[in-house]
């Protein structure tokens, strides 16, 4: 009796199951995040979007992104996940940032590109650049943000939009 086939099936079934519970692609690039980002990115929304501003030393932000997925993938919503690095630029060492395992999880990543404190008041003149800092994006929708950790009523209200 062949003992190979029964093998070759099970090991295609477990290649199957990690590509069926893969939420993100992971990111090849890192983007510039300039000071004409953030209306492109919510004037071309087509489906539901969340964004993760972090720093590289910011404790709680791999938590956020790891809740954020998690999530996405038991709701199983068609939404883009991105991270955007407030304290690195396009360039300067994309590679790491790329292979990071928070930010390697998201569909894009984008690096600051230029003054952040001009680029933070982009996104929300009153953000004084504390991370994480959770921005709900949907389609025709004003955003919603949140310092830190988003609660349960947090994602259920912009995953029911």
């Amino acid at each position: 009796m062949n003992t190979w086939l029964p093998r070759l099936l099970a090991a295609l079934a477990f290649m199957a199951g990690l590509v069926a519970h893969q939420v993100t692609a992971a990111p090849r690039a890192v983007e510039a995040f300039d000071k004409l980002t953030w209306a492109a990115l919510q004037s071309g929304l087509r489906q539901p979007a969340v964004v993760v501003f972090s720093t590289t030393d910011c404790a709680h932000c791999p938590a956020v992104v790891d809740a954020l997925v998690k999530d996405i993938r038991q709701r199983k919503l068609k939404a883009t996940l991105m991270t955007v690095v407030m304290d690195a630029s396009p360039g300067e060492d994309d590679a790491a940032l790329l292979k990071h395992p928070h930010y390697g999880r998201a569909d894009r990543v984008f690096a600051f590109a230029g003054q952040a404190p001009a680029l933070r008041y982009t996104v929300e003149p009153r953000w004084r650049g504390v991370t994480p800092y959770v921005v709900f994006l949907s389609p025709g929708q004003a955003p919603r943000a949140v310092a830190g950790l988003p609660s349960r009523l947090d994602i259920d209200a912009w995953a029911q939009r």
